[in-house]
């Protein structure tokens, strides 16, 4: 009986070990999925526009979080300067930029840097004016007052502007605003004219109705639209870097394969009628990139800054520096088109 009693324990010992060994890799992936392990905060801080649209996709559509990512949007802002400006305070890891704050930050600090362009532009900024104040053309645009965002891509595209149709900076007299409050100083008549990107030149024509005119730009200068990280985050982090992009990658394919639906989303995001979002949609282009043109809007800009006495060093950066290329490259390479010395 014993010698029966312990062949039928061994059976039901090698039926439960083949039990196991079947089920294992389903038992170990169920505690995966449920794993209780807490996922790193990745805190974000965005600019919340039309030129941010993929960021605003890829969170509404959950694809950080298919990558296994928590990101935590930390402060909602109207520019990617003030957004910038939260993240070198320590108190976010990415934000969302234009090449502008980047840029006028490089002479102070060299501890962060851009990792992913997802838009360009010609045409993402515009110059808006009233017509009462006798103004039509680049011309009418003389000794006005025109409001600007210092230090961002309004001021740059104002100031490629007014050169390429041969208007002096002295002829004009500016004043600053943050870029949410520029489309009712217009509208109040504190200006004459604005320089500032989608929505806010949208919603500018729209408070002043028929006595708005947008002043052709001529594309004198583009636009890039950017992920920023601190070098510390991304030494630390770059699968999650990578994974940030993958992403991102999501969200730029449903833009283009899922048009319609994606511009439902953008328009309920930020609260814009569904047909402006598609004039929108045309002025810009949705991209995945690091390339050469970046790196030369940046040196461009901070000659700019230098002859308008912004900045005081003399000596330009290399701005290759200010780019971490090597986390595009483990993810799409091809996208990275930046001339470098191959290592």
């Amino acid at each position: 009986m014993s010698r029966r009693l312990l062949l039928i324990g061994s059976v039901f010992i090698v039926l439960i070990a083949i039990i196991i060994f079947i089920l294992w890799p389903n038992i170990t992936l169920d505690s995966e999925n449920n794993s209780t392990t807490v996922k790193p905060i990745i805190r974000l801080a965005l600019a919340k526009t039309f030129i941010t649209g993929p960021i605003l996709i890829a969170l509404k559509q959950n694809y950080f979080e298919e990558e296994g990512l928590n990101v935590k949007v930390v402060g909602e802002y109207s520019s990617g300067k003030e957004s910038f400006e939260k993240m070198l305070k320590g108190e976010a890891d990415i934000s969302t930029i234009a090449t502008t704050p980047a840029v006028f930050n490089s002479f102070k600090r060299k501890d962060y840097s851009i990792f992913v362009t997802y838009l360009t532009s010609y045409d993402g900024i515009k110059i808006i004016a009233r017509k009462d104040r006798n103004i039509s053309k680049p011309a009418d645009l003389k000794q006005k007052t025109i409001g600007i965002t210092p230090g961002t891509i309004s001021q740059i595209l104002l100031d490629s502007f007014l050169a390429y149709n041969k208007i002096l900076i002295k002829e004009l007299k500016l004043k600053h605003y943050k870029g949410s409050e520029l489309p009712d100083a217009l509208a109040n008549g504190e200006v004459d004219a604005i320089s500032i990107w989608e929505p806010y030149a949208y919603f500018a024509q729209k408070k002043l109705q028929n006595l708005a005119v947008e002043i052709p730009t001529f594309r004198v200068y583009r636009t890039s639209i950017n992920m920023a990280v601190m070098n510390d985050f991304a030494t630390k982090n770059p699968i999650l870097l990578q994974k940030i992009i993958k992403a991102i990658i999501k969200a730029v394919d449903f833009m283009k394969n899922e048009k319609p639906k994606a511009q439902v989303l953008i328009a309920e995001t930020l609260d814009m009628d569904i047909n402006l979002v598609k004039e929108f949609w045309k002025d810009v282009n949705f991209t995945i990139a690091l390339d050469q043109l970046l790196i030369i809007t940046m040196e461009n800009e901070i000659r700019w800054a230098i002859e308008h006495g912004i900045v005081s060093n003399p000596v330009i950066p290399n701005y290759l520096d200010f780019i971490n290329y090597e986390i595009l490259e483990q993810v799409k390479p091809e996208a990275v088109t930046l001339i470098r010395e191959v290592k």
